[in-house]
């Protein structure tokens, strides 16, 4: 799982230095770095954006009480995407069990998957969390009318939302996503997959 082992940095290391020492800081900015990451993740599973919150809050719970066990980001993340699954499991598990035969299919289908499915959903996570990050350093105006782009809003809505023109809205769009390739462009396969996300989200009218 080479996906979940990035390049280890100074910063880092000292993350995880504090989080083992039980500074709430440092847990904090774990949380804030990795949470839309699991609840999509989790989302993939249970098909539900409450249930999925409240799972990832469940192994972020989990994080806390185990956080003199990390040496590393990397089994960080390992920890976290492993406890999103089987907790994800777990839920579809107690609902086939609640509900008989209706939830059947959908549990035994995720229980199933292939390695290679569930690489590809931790995979569209780090995507959502690596064009967040980036998304944070974007101009105020850039920012809004991406985040609100990302929630579904059409370009009318954001339009009367924001008091701009439509074409003032579209103009920023494609401006923050230039921004995105630019910000992104230090590692090309991120390049490539965010723009790939970005630009399916962004066929909107």
């Amino acid at each position: 799982m080479a996906l979940l082992h990035s390049t280890i940095s100074a910063d880092d290391a000292f993350l995880i230095s504090e989080l083992k020492r039980g500074k709430t800081a440092a847990f904090e900015q774990i949380f804030h770095r990795f949470h839309s990451a699991i609840c999509y993740f989790c989302k993939q599973f249970v098909r539900d954006n409450e249930i999925a919150k409240d799972i990832a809050s469940e192994i972020f719970v989990k994080v806390w009480k185990n956080k003199e066990n990390f040496d590393s980001v990397a089994s960080l993340k390992s920890f976290l995407y492993i406890g999103a699954r089987n907790a994800s499991l777990n839920y579809l598990k107690s609902q086939k069990v609640a509900e008989g035969h209706r939830q059947h299919a959908t549990y035994q289908a995720s229980l199933e998957e292939s390695e290679d499915v569930v690489m590809n959903r931790i995979f569209d996570a780090e995507v959502l969390r690596e064009m967040n990050r980036a998304i944070e350093l974007l101009p105020t105006q850039c920012k809004r009318v991406l985040k609100m782009s990302l929630d579904g809003l059409k370009t009318s809505e954001i339009a009367l939302h924001l008091g701009l023109s439509e074409q003032t809205v579209r103009n920023t769009r494609v401006r923050a996503t230039v921004m995105l390739r630019r910000y992104l462009a230090q590692d090309m396969l991120w390049v490539l997959a965010c723009t790939s996300l970005v630009e399916g989200l962004f066929h909107i009218k």
